[in-house]
């Protein structure tokens, strides 16, 4: 039963999309399945495991050892004869053996850090590398979304392509079909067909190439997507309503994801500089340690009846660096080149951007404006066919000229689809720098 219910679940979730996905309902799959969001969020999720490992550095640590020792060979000792035998000549030496043939200890040691700036920057640089991650992954939720609107946006303009092919090329045909008719009365001459079957032909053709370029592209959509490549997929077959709309977007560099990972980069090298610096500061940290040794002639470490001396001390160590040969200098001056590198990239990069985002905006408006002006074109060239068809047929006219008309139809069709197509892929861009994806 339960079995079934997921299955009816799954059946629902396909129904719900088989009237089209537009690009926030392939976004939100892309969500869940895109193999570069996952790797984004494992981005973050290692990010997060770096901060947690940066801060139980400096947690206590505990160590346990275990050893045993078999002396073959007790080691020897020597030290002068007269210590023993003041009669003994003054070069002689005697040999001592001190130990047990058996040896044994267990240990345990407490290891504290106490105080180290190396371990509070590297904490607050672990925080920072969070961040950037988090940037990152927001950057490259933005990146597919652009990528899936672009994506329909292609398959909206072949889709309507395709629609107005098959529309001339019906419309062609039935000129055709009234041409020979009037050849087969005698006003005409065979010939005079021609020009129409070469459109015909043309618009075979373009069919033909619109619909490899329409699988291409919903092939590519898939993959970006993490979709089945061998499922069926309903992609929208309109632009958003109000296309040729003006908004006035609201510019501003500084809050774009690109300016926002070089300034988190710069305050990155700024935390290297520090940990850099910290390295000729004083580290202090304690130990605590107690060990049980058994030191025997026979192999009886597990005879509770036999002695086993205890050795236990604490203590704080302080590491004081003090000449370094200039190496601290060193790379402390290549730190400081690289927050200057990097200064230097922030700047461009805002210059950049500032440049790019009037650009857009410019674009955007003049896109608009001239729209207007091929919907026009287009309406004056429908009409003017429309003039010329029905002089056609009554007589009045030549199929060339009527050939000429309709070749002016389509390109004005196709320029008309191309103007939305830059519109909606302008707006896409400048949604993608003014308004990006919140991270949820």
């Amino acid at each position: 039963m339960k079995l079934i219910s997921t299955a009816l679940i799954c059946i629902g979730f396909i129904a719900s999309y088989s009237q089209g996905m537009n690009s926030e309902d392939l976004f939100k799959y892309a969500l869940e399945n895109s193999p570069t969001i996952k790797n984004s969020n494992l981005d973050v999720d290692m990010a997060e495991q770096q901060i947690k490992q940066a801060l139980t550095s400096g947690y206590p640590k505990i160590n346990g050892s275990l050893s045993f020792q078999n002396f073959i060979d007790i080691p020897t000792t020597v030290v002068p004869a007269a210590a023993f035998n003041p009669m003994a000549p003054a070069d002689e030496l005697l040999g001592l053996q001190f130990g047990t043939d058996y040896n044994a200890n267990y240990s345990l040691q407490l290891d504290q850090l106490i105080f180290s700036f190396s371990y509070i920057y590297g904490v607050q640089t672990a925080k920072s590398y969070k961040r950037l991650t988090e940037l990152i992954k927001l950057k490259s939720y933005d990146d597919l979304l652009y990528e899936v609107k672009m994506a329909v946006g292609n398959h909206v303009f072949i889709t309507k392509n395709k629609e107005l092919a098959k529309e001339n090329l019906t419309e062609i045909e039935s000129l055709i079909s009234k041409t020979k008719k009037l050849i087969t009365g005698g006003y005409l001459e065979n010939n005079a067909i021609n020009e129409l079957e070469f459109l015909k032909l043309e618009m075979q053709s373009l069919a033909n190439d619109l619909d490899h370029k329409l699988n291409t592209n919903t092939y590519g959509l898939k993959s970006k997507i993490g979709y089945p490549v061998d499922s069926a997929i309903e992609i929208s077959n309109q632009f958003p309503t109000g296309l040729s709309t003006f908004i006035d977007f609201k510019l501003d560099e500084k809050n774009t994801k690109e300016v926002q990972i070089v300034q988190q980069n710069l305050i990155l090298d700024e935390m290297q500089l520090k940990i850099t610096k910290s390295e000729a500061l004083p580290i202090i940290y304690g130990f605590f340690n107690h060990q049980q040794m058994a030191m025997r002639n026979e192999f009886n470490l597990f005879d509770n009846q036999e002695e086993w001396y205890p050795s236990t001390l604490w203590g704080i160590n302080i590491n004081i660096p003090i000449f370094n040969s200039g190496e601290g200098k060193a790379k402390t001056t290549q730190k400081e080149i690289n927050i200057l590198k990097t200064s230097n990239q922030l700047e461009n990069v805002i210059r950049e951007i500032s440049m790019l985002l009037t650009l857009l905006k410019n674009d955007y408006q003049t896109a608009i404006d001239r729209y207007d002006i091929y919907e026009k074109k287009y309406q004056v060239a429908d009409e003017m066919y429309r003039d010329e068809l029905r002089k056609y047929e009554l007589g009045s006219s030549q199929l060339m000229n009527l050939s000429e008309k309709k070749m002016l139809v389509i390109q004005a069709e196709q320029e008309l689809l191309q103007k939305e197509l830059e519109i909606y892929t302008l707006k896409s861009q400048l949604e993608k720098y003014t308004n990006p994806v919140k991270n949820d």
